[in-house]
């Protein structure tokens, strides 16, 4: 008894919504049974939908995406900095108003869907775009509700929360492209949308569960124009930075339409879009674990004088996660992805090859650009934003002129790991990470993962895409074996820890 007594202070302590490692770990635990989930499903619909229907629904969820991050004028970034909840909870009424409003125009420019679509150059999006103010509403208004959570340290709802939206979004597209019903396109999207809505009413439910009283009361037209007053650097800056962000991240869904013909700019985004999903799984809900309490813990440092070394702690703790996966699938890519999707999919894994360096390191800017809000320098923010976005608008404008997806591909790969390394830097300046600092934890674990690279570059050489997939299985456990060792994470996670001790 007096051994389980034990155990469960520790896990207590481990899952603890105080500190950054209590929040990480319990958002990582999410995230956990959410790459399971993605990644099991993730072969069965690829089997389910043609490469040209998931390329639609891709270029469906690029618009939710873009539109998303300007619908509310960002104002529900700002609510972990009041110290009142009172104050805090004007700012959900503020930043659902502007996304209502903004869901009110788009349904207006809906009217005309085929023009845009045509406007677009992809004209098979024009059925769906009268879909996009309803899955606007339920996106932002689920996100809303989770960054209240995030303030009231909810995380093992937020984490729930997460599971509900893979698994309802999961459920939704494998049922409507399966016997009997076999959707296309609108399948695809329908899950999307189905996905949200199951999610976004948990998370309302539960911040309604949690603050009804203080949510109620603070409803007032007066105080929330003071509020937004009070906060318009987010949406005068954190804005069109965030629209910058959504856009870079995007842009290449938006451009290939236009450098190639129907047919072909279909089936690339198929395999683009699966290329995306199968590496953004894992690093983007590693990124989103670390994000909200990273969002919170700074404000604390900050407060406290101490920004740089908890950056500099999440900074190393992403890299360590990402950089063998990244490596990995370069080498490995194409085999691994014809054994999990299918043959019809072994493109996407070459595509996964070229993009995978520039996706790893926008996982871990994305969380680290909360420096910008705690420092209060959205200004500094925008301007980034805008540099990296023409740098990367010219590589991918360039690579399309090629005439071949794999050089637009390339180019943009390329150019986008150098400009999200160039702002890395400067968020890490920023935060007072010395330079030194900042650069060791590429060399530390480039180092660790060798002997796993090597494993999988000899099972190249047999041409057996079972081998190659064994051998990328093998080197990942080998690479996390001497990552626990040489970082001494089970000391870390120690029941004699405190778990805001580490990351």
């Amino acid at each position: 008894m007096a051994r389980r007594s034990s155990t469960l202070k520790w896990l207590d302590r481990l899952f603890s919504t105080q500190g950054l490692s209590g929040p990480v770990l319990t958002l990582l635990s999410g995230a956990s049974i959410v790459m399971v989930i993605g990644y099991l499903a993730l072969g069965v619909i690829a089997r389910l939908y043609l490469p040209a229907e998931i390329g639609i629904g891709k270029y469906f969820v690029t618009i939710m995406a873009l539109v998303g991050a300007v619908a509310s004028l960002r104002y529900e970034d700002a609510l972990m900095l009041p110290k009142k909840d009172e104050d805090a909870a004007v700012l959900i009424w503020l930043a659902a108003t502007v996304m209502l409003l903004t869901a009110a125009l788009l349904t207006v420019l809906a009217i005309w869907s085929t023009e845009i679509a045509l406007f677009l150059d992809f004209p098979a999006i024009a059925p769906y775009l009268p879909l996009v103010p309803l899955a606007l509403i339920c996106m932002r208004s689920g996100k809303i509700a989770e960054f209240w959570l995030v303030r009231k340290r909810a995380f093992r709802h937020i984490s729930a929360g997460h599971v509900s939206l893979t698994t309802s979004m999961v459920i939704g597209r494998i049922g409507a492209g399966a016997p009997p019903i076999n959707a296309n396109e609108a399948g695809h999207i329908g899950g999307f949308i189905f996905g949200h809505v199951i999610a976004s009413s948990f998370f309302i439910w539960v911040a309604l569960r949690r603050s009804a009283a203080a949510i109620r009361t603070a409803f007032g037209w007066r105080r929330m124009q003071q509020a937004a007053v009070r906060y318009q650097r987010f949406a005068l800056f954190s804005t069109p930075s965030s629209a910058i962000g959504a856009i870079m991240g995007h842009l290449t869904v938006l451009l290939i339409p236009f450098f190639f013909t129907t047919d072909v700019a279909e089936n690339a985004l198929g395999f683009y879009g699966m290329a995306l999903a199968a590496i953004g799984i894992p690093i983007s809900y590693v990124a989103r674990s670390v994000a909200h309490p990273f969002f919170v813990s700074a404000a604390e440092a900050q407060l406290a004088g101490n920004l740089s070394q908890i950056s500099s702690l999440v900074h190393r703790r992403l890299i360590m996660i990402g950089l063998f996966p990244v490596l990995a699938v370069m080498l490995a890519g194409p085999d691994f992805f014809e054994l999990w999707l299918g043959s019809s999919f072994r493109q996407a894994g070459i595509y996964a090859a070229y993009i995978a360096a520039w996706l790893v390191l926008s996982s871990t800017v994305s969380p680290l650009t909360r420096v910008y809000d705690v420092t209060e320098r959205q200004r500094l923010d925008f301007a980034m934003a805008l540099l990296l976005l023409v740098c990367l608008s010219v590589a991918w404008i360039l690579g399309g002129l090629s005439g071949s997806i794999d050089v637009m591909l390339i180019a943009g790969g390329i150019t986008g790991a150098v400009v999200r390394s160039v702002q890395l830097f400067v968020i890490l300046r920023l935060a007072g990470v010395p330079w030194r600092e900042g650069i060791a934890p590429y060399r530390d674990f480039f180092l660790l993962s060798l002997p796993g690279l090597a494993l999988i570059g000899t099972a190249l050489l047999f041409g057996n895409k079972w081998i190659t997939t064994g051998a990328l299985v093998l080197g990942a456990a080998c690479y996390f074996g001497l990552v626990m060792w040489k970082e001494q994470l089970f000391r870390t996670l120690s029941p004699n820890r405190t778990p805001g001790d580490e990351a």
